[in-house]
């Protein structure tokens, strides 16, 4: 597949799609399926389609014409991100790579040459949302990791967490048979714990206990990037302090930890 998508693209594309108050991230591109996309476009479409406006001026049928059509290029850019996701291909087309000699070597990591300089040349690198940001978000917006990286380290956060399913068996929530059968529940993306409060096996409470233990039971991101040697450990460290600190700033403290 020759399709190439820069990460601005599609940041601008899901603008045009979903609006300026959805909160654009890594969980976001994660989640987000294709019948969302389709019904966003959608109601755009019944919103901005130039027939609407056939009294109106030529000036404003033009300009509603130029908007109808960035929408259905939008669109199609955001369709062809579900492509490239879907083939196992997707990488941001502007990830940008260090000159060699800006590269750091580390033994024994499988991202040894894409370390980025020590914490004195990033410092300023990046800007920072005023919000309170976990870990992977405040490493992304330093331009200290790219999406692509990004991305990775949360899927294997997420393979470190027990499945909902084995927990509530193991507590006796749930019996191999109704697993067996909320797994065997299709629909549109919905996730093992929502079909199962939907199904009636287990309560909102009960969901939500087995997602708060789930959380408790994975392994921080910081990890990833140490063991991958993407970052020291002395380097993580510093780095966590500075997330500790913007996080402080907007009033959470509960992320502390990397």
């Amino acid at each position: 597949m020759s399709v190439r998508i820069s990460e601005s693209d599609l940041f601008e594309a899901c603008r045009a799609l979903f609006g300026n108050d959805v909160q654009l991230s890594p969980d976001f591109f994660s989640y987000l399926q294709p019948s969302g996309a389709k019904s966003a476009y959608r109601r755009k479409v019944k919103e901005t389609h130039p027939d609407l406006f056939g009294n109106e001026g030529s000036t404003l049928q033009r300009s509603r014409t130029e908007v109808f059509q960035k929408l259905r290029s939008s669109y199609e850019t955001v369709c062809d991100y579900f492509k490239l996701r879907d083939s196992g291909l997707w990488a941001p087309a502007c990830t940008p790579r260090q000159p060699a000699a800006q590269q750091r070597t580390h033994s024994g990591g499988r991202y040894a040459h894409q370390r980025p300089p020590g914490r004195a040349e990033t410092a300023a690198s990046g800007f920072l949302p005023r919000q309170v940001l976990q870990i992977g978000l405040f490493l992304y917006y330093r331009r200290l990791i790219d999406y692509r990286l990004l991305m990775e380290a949360l899927f294997w956060q997420r393979r470190q967490r027990p499945n909902l399913g084995d927990i509530a068996l193991r507590w006796g929530w749930l019996s191999e048979d109704e697993v067996n059968c909320i797994l065997g529940v299709r629909g549109a993306g919905r996730r093992f714990g929502e079909k199962a409060v939907r199904l009636d096996y287990i309560s909102q409470k009960q969901l939500q206990t087995l997602l708060f233990y789930q959380r408790s039971r994975q392994q921080k991101l910081g990890r990833f990037f140490v063991e991958n040697a993407f970052f020291s450990h002395e380097e993580m460290e510093e780095l966590a302090r500075q997330h500790r600190e913007h996080n402080q700033l907007y009033g959470d403290g509960s992320m502390f930890r990397w």
